[in-house]
């Protein structure tokens, strides 16, 4: 392996899916990238500086918190997100920030840095918001060309379905 993509949003999977890429990175000696999509989704309303400006910062949160930021240096870039070089191993870590179609956009940027593996995180809809929403995760793993591992997360919610995941709660009999 030689490139690591860590697409990342702005939930709680994030750091989940940093900590997985970080790891990989690090004891495999490859380069990291950092990706965060802006939905071109016309039905939300949002300023597209202020979004950026907030996945730059989460960017920057998930990088220096998974990599010890003495073993840190900012390499010059240009354009949106980041550059760093971490250690003495060479590792270098790039961020980007993209827009467009969430599905698309990973799965392009993954052939564009010619990605080895693409790292997202398990949405945790549960069963029913995966049937009727479908996720990202899901559909990037039937699109993308490259490999993909979903990196699940812990749960911060109870299941959907806990009556049947537990039949004392439903006064059934285990037998």
């Amino acid at each position: 392996m030689r490139t690591i993509l860590a697409a990342v949003d702005q939930s709680h999977h994030a750091h989940d899916v940093m900590s997985r890429a970080a790891e990989l990175a690090v004891v495999l000696r490859n380069d990291l990238v950092v990706l965060s999509v802006i939905s071109s989704d016309p039905m939300k309303q949002f300023n597209i500086v202020e979004e950026q400006n907030r996945f730059a910062s989460l960017h920057r949160e998930l990088i220096f918190k998974h990599f010890p930021e003495n073993s840190l240096a900012v390499e010059p870039h240009s354009g949106t997100g980041g550059v760093y070089k971490y250690g003495t191993a060479g590792v270098r870590i790039q961020s980007r920030i993209l827009s467009g179609n969430v599905v698309d956009k990973i799965c392009e940027c993954a052939d564009e840095v010619n990605a080895d593996i693409v790292l997202v995180g398990s949405r945790g809809l549960g069963n029913i918001g995966s049937l009727v929403l479908g996720s990202v995760s899901e559909r990037v793993v039937h699109k993308c060309t490259r490999s993909v591992l979903v990196v699940k997360g812990q749960r911060l919610e109870g299941p959907d379905w806990t009556g049947l995941s537990n039949p004392q709660k439903t006064g059934t009999v285990k037998i």
